[in-house]
Formats: structure tokens, sequence, C-alpha cells
């Protein structure tokens, strides 16, 4: 009972912390004018980890997945309800929600540390959005497919790699000679990124 009571706190705080970013950011809308805010988004990541606690209880899954559902749609319409009102087309807090409603499930019924590193991650994500849009505005053709090129031989080309010797004398690791070169263009990526923003 404890232990359910600490992961339902996490999946409270969660919520939380991703509607402190949105709150702030529609700090300035009248009351009651916007879809979700701090309140919202905490019982949000609160919701998904009850259902996911009676999911679990009455050994149902289908409990958490038909919530997730509902409340992925009454959110959806309330959302698009605004965005006709305010003539904006953006579905990141809706999104946000979602993310949210699953990452508090997951702090109830499964690993605790990756739902807290994931809500983290969707604040400062959220936190970082002028500063996303300028480095978009800034990067060129090549640098993005540099950019995608790097990240594909980290996701793509690492797991797929064995991570042990493959020859005779036990000196060739295609997984640490791999990431070695991934290590490699990351730092002459980044050293070329620090060059380009010093001298523009």
């Amino acid at each position: 009972m404890d232990e359910l009571i600490l992961r339902l706190g996490l999946a409270l705080a969660i919520g939380i912390l991703v509607g402190l970013e949105r709150g702030w950011r529609e700090r300035d809308a009248p009351g009651g004018s916007r879809t979700a805010g701090i309140r919202t988004f905490g019982i949000a990541g609160l919701l998904g980890g009850l259902l996911a606690a009676l999911a679990r209880s009455f050994d149902a899954a289908s409990i958490y997945f038909v919530g997730l559902i509902v409340f992925s749609a009454t959110f959806a319409l309330f959302a698009y309800r605004e965005t006709e009102r305010d003539k904006i087309f953006s579905v990141t807090s809706t999104v946000a929600a979602m993310s949210v409603f699953a990452l508090g499930g997951l702090a109830v019924a499964g690993d605790f540390r990756a739902a807290a590193a994931g809500g983290a991650a969707i604040a400062c994500i959220l936190a970082s959005r002028e500063v996303l849009h300028g480095l978009l505005k800034r990067l060129s053709g090549n640098e993005v497919r540099s950019t995608l090129t790097l990240a594909a031989m980290t996701a793509i080309g690492l797991p797929l790699l064995p991570n042990h010797p493959i020859d005779p004398w036990g000196g060739f690791n295609p997984f640490e000679i791999w990431l070695l070169t991934v290590l490699s263009g990351a730092i002459s990526y980044a050293g070329y990124i620090a060059v380009r923003d010093l001298w523009s």
C-alpha cells in the first residue's frame, strides 16, 4: 500500500511538472479559457496511475486502455474547440496530455524511474520550444542530413551490432568500434556547430 501511494504521488508529480510548463506558457490567458493547465495535467497523471492500479488489481488491462482512449478523445475534443476559437493549429497539448496519462500508468504499473525520466524529458522539450524552433531556422539542408545520419548510426546501427569479439584473438568488437565511430562523429559535429555559432 505504501509503495502504491508513492507511485501515485509520482504520477501526480509528473502531471504537475508538465502542467507547470503548459500553465506558465498560457499564464496570461483568462481563467477557464484554456483546455488544460497545471491542475488538469496533474489530475491526468494521477488518473493514469489510478486506472493502471485498478487494471492491475482486477487483472484487466482493458480498464487502462479504455480509460486512455476515453481520456484522449475527451481532451482532444476540448482542445479542438479551443483551436477553433483561437484559430491556431497545434496538437502539442493533446499529445502532452496523452503522454502524461501514459506516464502516470507507467509510474504505477511499470518502471517508475523510466516514468520520472519521461516526465522530465517532456517538460524540457515543451519548455525548449523557442530554442528548438530557432535551431531549425538556422540549420541548413546538409546539417539536417548530417544530424539524421548521426542519429541513425546511433539508434539503428549500434543495437544491431554484436557486443562481443568476433575474431579468434578477441580484439575486434563491432559494437565498440561503431560506438567509437559514433562518438568521433558526434564530437566533430558538435565542434562544427559551436564554431558556426561562434562566428555567425
